[in-house]
């Protein structure tokens, strides 16, 4: 029996030995026995720059959503406030230098629907429902800065009991979780809580789009060369500084697709110097490098998959960025920050235009008050509507309320130019 533990004991002696030394089984590369696992804290730039600012919050939700529109705002408000520390709530628009404002255009939650699995004896409860909602930002001067429309949808079937209850951590076709494994899915066991989950997709959605959020990410480091194998230790140690030096020092390799995967590492560190940045221009300067050297390592080893799915990861970043230097160079003096001074002191609602203009007042005159005004406005608003529909309220002096916080116009040709008698 001796001669056959030997070369087992040999075996296994020499299989640890290749584990511990990725250098002695792979060159440059992810390795496919001992992967380097890096976790990165990603955060996208914010579309809005809410440090150190104050927002409000308010909604123009129909009388059929009114209580969904309440736990949306109350649950949006509490994720932005702890998202943005120095952030301060306003109770008005007026005080604020951002409005937050959310509109819920479409609820379901449907109670569940109950089945029995192709054996007849198992019972299944299907839980549906979806969210349509919309959003936008503007600053203290009425200026759009971000708006669009969020969508969530739950569909899921789980196990249940005999009474009819969700088991928790049994969503099929996973019918019983494994020994020792929780299921991190929040399950509903009511329509409530099923528009709470809904809410909070929805809450999550828009936090993404619109301000700073951060994002744990499991991301490969390539290895299997003595300086790349300590860059990665550095790495592990969030040493960013010190895992780039040694990147920087050590010789390029000889082959295009080996030395891809140094420029790859090196594209890592960048992206993890652009989270861990205390500035809004460290962070952008870093995640535009990363971008450059994930290029150059795709460029050198295009059969690399993981290579695309880094420069994909840095894409919605980049793109928030260059929209951002857009917006700035196209917006006027006074609307490039959210602090910018108002051009007065008085807000100009939709109310204020309908008095000029049953008293009489010449339409140049309104459109002149309108442009140099900050404006309070909500045209999918009902009672705005029908304020405008009763006043009569021409299409021009509409659209330039609709310019002031970026919707689109309605249609139709100012009526004449004359002055009105009251």
């Amino acid at each position: 029996m001796e001669p056959v533990k030997r070369p087992a004991r040999r075996f296994r002696k020499w299989i640890a030995t290749l584990v511990a030394v990725p250098s002695l089984w792979a060159g440059p590369g992810f390795g496919t026995i001992r992967k380097n696992k890096i976790e990165l804290q990603t955060r996208q730039p914010a579309v809005v720059r809410l440090a150190d600012t104050s927002i409000a919050f308010s909604g123009a939700a129909t009388r059929q959503y009114g209580d969904v529109e309440e736990n949306l705002l109350a649950t949006l408000e509490a994720e932005m406030l702890a998202n943005e520390r120095t952030l301060v709530k306003k109770n008005t628009a007026a005080q604020a230098d951002w409005v937050f404002k959310v509109r819920v255009t479409g609820f379901t939650a449907n109670q569940p629907q109950e089945r029995a699995d192709s054996s007849g004896k198992n019972p299944l409860v299907t839980w549906t429902g979806s969210m349509n909602v919309a959003y936008q930002v503007t600053d203290h001067v009425g200026r759009v800065h971000d708006s669009g429309n969020v969508n969530a949808v739950y569909d899921r079937e789980f196990a249940a009991d005999r009474s009819g209850h969700t088991v928790p951590g049994t969503k099929i076709p996973v019918r019983v979780p494994l020994l020792g494994k929780k299921s991190t899915e929040v399950v509903p066991h009511s329509v409530d809580e099923l528009k709470q989950i809904l809410i909070h997709d929805v809450v999550r959605q828009i936090a993404a789009k619109v301000g700073n959020t951060t994002v744990s990410v499991e991301v490969q480091a390539a290895g299997g060369d003595e300086h790349l194998n300590r860059a990665v230790e550095f790495m592990e140690r969030r040493l960013w500084s010190r895992a780039l030096d040694e990147l920087e020092k050590m010789p390029a390799f000889a082959k295009p697709e080996e030395e891809a995967y140094r420029q790859y590492d090196i594209g890592l560190v960048y992206e993890a110097m652009s989270y861990d940045a205390k500035t809004s221009a460290d962070q952008r300067a870093n995640l535009f490098k990363a971008a450059e050297y994930y290029d150059k390592a795709l460029e050198g080893n295009t059969k690399e998959k993981y290579f695309v799915e880094s420069v994909g990861r840095l894409k919605d970043s980049i793109a928030r960025y260059k929209a951002l230097d857009i917006q700035q160079k196209s917006a006027p003096p006074a609307a490039v920050t959210a602090k910018a001074p108002p051009k007065s002191g008085k807000v100009l609602r939709i109310e204020d235009v309908i008095e000029m203009y049953a008293a009489g007042v010449e339409q140049p005159q309104i459109i002149a008050v309108i442009r140099n005004s900050n404006v309070e406005f909500d045209p999918l608003d009902k009672d705005t509507s029908v304020a405008i529909a009763k006043a009569k309220l021409p299409a021009v002096l509409q659209n330039e309320m609709r310019k002031k916080v970026g919707a689109p116009p309605v249609g139709g040709t100012a009526a004449p130019a004359k002055k009105r008698q009251p």
